[in-house]
């Protein structure tokens, strides 16, 4: 706007035009106020936006977080905050609220935005600020920052506050100074507050978290932390490099707002102090939280790790009383625990998990058409407040990676995954360990150093609140069916989080939906009697084949999170204080026993239906080995309206299909698992006797989605009276107890 231009407001606005000089004005409610030289700018002189635009065009912001903002700023006053004060950082928001056309604030603590002014308006400044030096007249190095922040706020205009200062650090720290960064933002938080109160309208604190690419937090950086780290409040000029290295993945995260009215009136009765003291925190802490989505907790070493874990108390003891009951030395009980923990640990680093990520990416897009993930917000919401272990099907060996692209490419630290000792092969053991994998035996047998080492362990990614990962069938479906939970890793879970390590703790289930499956060659062949190929170099090289064929889109599906805590409920300290009495043993079995069909008919119900899965139903619940056209497409159909019926969620390439299934027969054609035939005006599908096998396993996929509207059908069919249908019901589920995650009785009434 025009600096001589003048708004309505009478005096008041010809005053502040007069106290501000030639600075450019802002309205805003029908005020004028002068800006302030940290106010953002809408435009930005061509060096400026050439740099910006290297820098900072491809950070991300999901939408949802803009949207978040967009409505905030329809509601009220939006203060944005961020940790550390830095001209990079302010540089980057700046860039990104003005792409994506949100609020950008009228002033910023520690800063200035005038070296981005156009240089028009620079020239002009200059020319201004020596008339004003001959004038007398000093502009706003006379005005109180504070001051400004709170008129600004008071008046419904949105500010970015640091609440950090820079850290001294180095050579370049005076003698004696504090490494500490001073906590500048307090004082303009007290001032927001005050400002609430003779201003209009909620005020809504919102933190901002600022991130380069896919980043691990470690306790000892080392010298990786030099030109990486952008998260321990490195110079600018460390920052501007790793923000050029990085700058095809930068990303901001928006955390939880503050409802400034709704905090004040929570906390009415707390003196100032406090209350500012609290809000402070409360914007740490999620602040905080956003990062821990991000980079995880700390990762320490592999020899730190197996220091805190063989020699904390609880290890000490255990292996002193094992030692005094065998008669044997603790000292070769504690080598012994060592090698176990060398054999189990993983070694989660950066760089081993770029490696594997490169690589992954690089074959992706050969053999993959897309990946499709559903509810993975509620995942990262629980992330925020507390560990999380997935727990998902497991159809593929792909299924170890998929999860952690996922997260990957998402900018969440990826998960410690729980593996089976054969995919401990070299070379790919290290590497596998070094992307966070840990392996365990299959069988423990009698070993009680084993399972202490492996307890404690478990205690250790707990504690640190790390996301884990394993796969609860144990080995994987060759039939496509969900198979009985292995409730070995489960116990070991719960026996560690009943020690009081964590408040909480969330179990995730996960279905992983393929369009096709890798090993389908391989599967037929095991279940046609042939002997499994054991995990080696040599067949991963063998492999290689598989990557000219394209394999469709893979949808991960997240069922709602399970809170231990909630599940346990009364029976925690009852667990917890009697782990040796029989009944109470007895009763956590059978807690735990029905905690894991719950999570496997959890990740049922989380399951898409698939084109391929509706057709290989229609074909292989045929009466005759060949289908004509017609009635397989109208049968199909049929299928897909109980899906509906149902509120069973389905893939894009189901919904595609629905009315002729032309593109799936087309596709089960050209993949050689079923033959078309003509026969004068009618086309004949017929499923290939060698192929019966593949088919099952896409059938399998959904078959939990037909087993209860199966049998209410039988049981009409041999009775058509309803009554006692639930008991007949449930006696066929009964007997499929063991094959199925089924309802609970009380459920199954409402369900039929």
């Amino acid at each position: 706007m025009n600096p001589h231009e003048e708004q309505a407001g009478g005096g008041k606005a010809a005053e502040a035009l007069e106290q501000a000089g030639p600075e450019t004005l802002r309205t805003n409610k029908h005020e004028t106020v002068a800006e302030h030289p940290s106010a953002m700018r809408e435009r930005f002189n061509w060096i400026a936006e050439s740099i910006a635009r290297a820098l900072f065009s491809g950070v991300i912001i999901h939408e949802s977080a803009v949207e978040k903002i967009r409505s905030l700023a329809a509601e009220g006053t939006v203060v944005y905050v961020l940790r550390h004060r830095s001209f990079i950082d302010y540089l980057m928001v700046n860039y990104v609220l003005r792409r994506e056309k949100l609020p950008l604030a009228v002033f910023t603590n520690g800063v200035s935005s005038r070296v981005l002014a156009p240089f028009s308006s620079l020239l002009s400044q200059l020319r201004s600020g020596l008339w004003g030096l001959l004038r007398g007249w000093r502009g706003y190095h006379g005005v109180h920052g504070h001051d400004y922040c709170a008129e600004a706020v008071s008046q419904g205009r949105p500010v970015l506050i640091f609440m950090r200062g820079r850290r001294r650090a180095g050579l370049f720290r005076r003698v004696g100074a504090s490494a500490a960064a001073p906590r500048v933002g307090t004082d303009y938080l007290r001032e927001i507050v005050n400002a609430h109160a003779s201003g209009h309208g909620e005020k809504f604190i919102v933190p901002l978290a600022l991130f380069r690419g896919h980043s691990f937090r470690r306790r000892d950086p080392g010298v990786s932390g030099l030109a990486y780290s952008v998260h321990d409040v490195p110079s600018d000029r460390r920052k501007f490099l790793a923000y050029w290295w990085n700058r095809k993945e930068l990303f901001i995260t928006v955390g939880t707002e503050v409802r400034l009215g709704e905090f004040i009136k929570r906390y009415c009765d707390d003196p100032e102090e406090r209350l500012i003291r609290r809000l402070a925190r409360a914007i740490q802490i999620f602040l905080h939280r956003e990062e821990r989505v991000v980079l995880g907790p700390a990762l320490v070493s592999r020899r730190k790790v197996a220091d805190l874990v063989l020699n904390s108390e609880e290890m000490r003891k255990a292996l002193q009383e094992i030692a005094e009951r065998k008669g044997v030395s603790e000292r070769k009980l504690h080598a012994e625990a060592e090698g176990y923990l060398r054999e189990m640990a993983a070694d989660f680093n950066g760089m081993g998990f770029a490696f594997i990520a490169y690589f992954f990416k690089k074959i992706w897009n050969r053999m993959f058409q897309g990946l499709e993930p559903i509810g993975f917000e509620k995942v990262v919401d629980k992330v925020k407040h507390h560990p999380i272990v997935l727990v998902p099907c497991h159809r593929s060996h792909f299924d170890y990676l998929i999860l952690s692209y996922l997260f990957y490419s998402r900018f969440v630290s990826p998960p410690h995954i729980a593996a089976g000792i054969n995919m401990a092969f070299w070379p790919m053991g290290p590497i596998f360990r070094a992307a966070g994998a840990f392996f365990i035996r299959r069988s423990f047998g009698d070993n009680e150093v084993y399972k202490l080492v492996f307890r404690q362990y478990q205690c250790f990614l707990i504690r640190e609140g790390y996301t884990q990962e394993f796969f609860i069938e144990g080995g994987r479906s060759r039939t496509g069916k969900i198979l009985t939970p292995k409730l070995g890793m489960l116990s070991v879970i719960v026996n560690a989080y009943l020690t009081g390590i964590r408040r909480d703790l969330y179990l995730v289930p996960v279905s992983i939906h393929y369009g096709r499956i890798v090993e389908e060659d391989a599967y037929q062949d095991e279940l046609s009697g042939g002997e499994k190929e054991s995990e080696s170099f040599a067949a991963l090289m063998r492999a290689r084949r598989f990557l000219s064929q394209k394999y469709g889109t893979i949808y991960v599906s997240f069922a709602d999170p399970i809170s231990l805590s909630e599940e346990l409920g009364e029976r925690k300290q009852r667990f917890a204080d009697n782990d040796s009495d029989a009944e109470v043993l007895e009763e956590k079995a059978k807690f735990i026993q029905k905690l894991g069909f719950r999570i496997l008919k959890d990740v049922n119900e989380a399951e898409v239906a698939g084109a391929t899965s509706v057709s290989a139903t229609v074909l292989l619940g045929a009466t005759h080995w060949a289908s004509r056209y017609e009635s397989f497409r109208e049968q199909a159909n049929a299928l897909v309206e109980l899906l509906r019926f149902q509120e069973i969620g389905m893939t894009a390439s189901l919904r595609r299909n629905v009315g002729d299934f032309r593109e799936s027969v087309d596709f089960l054609s050209s993949n050689g698992l079923v033959e078309v035939l003509t026969r004068g005006q009618d086309e004949v599908i017929v499923v290939q006797e060698h192929k019966r096998l593949a088919l099952d396993f896409y059938k399998n996929n959904l078959i939990h989605a037909f087993l209860l509207p199966s049998l209410v059908v039988f049981c009409l069919a041999e009775d058509p009276s309803r009554e006692r249908l639930v008991e007949r019901v449930w006696w066929w589920l009964d007997l499929f107890r063991w094959e199925f995650p089924l309802p609970e009785k009380e459920e199954l009434g409402g369900l039929i």
